[in-house]
């Protein structure tokens, strides 16, 4: 999910308040799946996309 870690790095650079995991759900996995490029979201299983975001939420500790 490179748009969320771009999101993160921005917010870091502007130095705003770290993004919730619930916050970048929302965001980059149940608003994707409204977009039309992104619509195949739908598809695949939540767990592994929720599970990136956990791990770039790690990562940016």
């Amino acid at each position: 999910m490179n748009d969320s870690l771009a999101c993160c790095q921005e917010k870091y650079t502007l130095r705003e308040k770290k993004t919730t995991n619930t916050e970048l759900q929302k965001l980059f996995i149940t608003q994707a799946k409204k977009t039309e490029d992104r619509e195949w979201l739908s598809e695949v299983s939540a767990i592994p996309l929720q599970q990136s975001l956990n791990d770039l939420n790690q990562a940016l500790l």
